[in-house]
């Protein structure tokens, strides 16, 4: 695999997730949930518009000879040039940000690992990608004094640390939640976008949606999950009326402006990471 491929990949796990319907309160094919700047043919744009730049991250991983810290510096460098591509494509609306800083370590990881001829394990991804971030992030959330983001607003107000933290730690949603749901769910041989859809729910079931806490509070966040967890106890995504019930909760979310973009976002970095570790759909 070059850095053509994971530059592909990445794309297409941001296509997957776009695609992926109904989601509740999210951009999708059939509904532009809670977001009224955006719909899906700005997200699928968007994500096109970032393709050369997770090839370039990729790149960086095969290519850089400093330090894995050096290699995450370099990711963010480039990682600041895809932002402003993005804001240039979608005439100032914020697509994907989260998922530029997310993807772009994932590939610069899968990218180091193979030049290292190491295979694309759970176990040798996790470690390359704690040797890239771990000591920079928990030092700069260490440090944050200022809000200069909803991330660092909510950190300051909340002390929750968002996907600093999340990566910090070592994205234990991922693989404590999207890498598994979307395995397994594949071995039953469900229809792939249950698949997708009954992972998005996990995810918001348990996971501290960044986005739901920048737009209400960690109060609307605890609604949130015990909503999406009464929806798995119900069955989740693979019952009859599952499809029915997720367009309701659309609704209901699009009405209460509720967007659980932390929890798509750790969807479309779970099917990346599935599309590396995994079997295919």
């Amino acid at each position: 695999m070059n850095e053509q491929q994971l530059g592909q990949l990445a794309c297409a796990a941001l296509i997957e997730e776009l695609q992926t319907a109904p989601k509740p309160g999210l951009v999708d094919p059939l509904s532009n949930g809670a977001h009224t700047d955006m719909d899906a043919a700005l997200m699928e744009k968007s994500a096109r518009t970032l393709k050369p730049y997770f090839v370039r991250m990729a790149q960086a991983g095969f290519q850089e000879q400093g330090s894995e810290r050096e290699l995450f510096a370099r990711i963010r460098q480039i990682g600041i040039e895809a932002e402003k591509a993005m804001f240039q494509a979608t005439g100032g609306v914020n697509t994907h940000k989260g998922m530029i800083f997310t993807l772009g370590i994932w590939c610069a990881c899968a990218a180091r690992c193979l030049q290292c001829n190491l295979p694309l394990s759970e176990q040798n991804l996790l470690a390359m990608e704690q040797k890239m971030v771990r000591e920079e992030l928990l030092q700069e959330l260490a440090t944050i004094r200022t809000a200069s983001s909803h991330g660092t607003a909510n950190y300051l107000r909340y002390g929750t640390g968002g996907i600093r933290q999340e990566a910090a730690e070592g994205y234990p949603a991922l693989f404590r939640y999207a890498c598994p749901t979307l395995a397994e769910g594949k071995k039953q041989h469900q229809d792939w976008n249950r698949v997708k859809l009954q992972t998005l729910m996990v995810l918001m079931a348990n996971v501290e949606d960044s986005n739901i806490i920048s737009r209400h509070d960690p109060g609307v966040l605890a609604e949130v999950q015990q909503e999406a967890a009464a929806f798995l106890q119900q069955g989740g995504a693979y019952t009859a009326q599952a499809e029915q019930e997720l367009e309701r909760l659309d609704r209901s979310f699009t009405e209460r402006r509720i967007s659980p973009g932390g929890s798509a976002d750790l969807l479309g970095a779970g099917i990346f990471l599935d599309s590396l570790m995994g079997e295919p759909a």
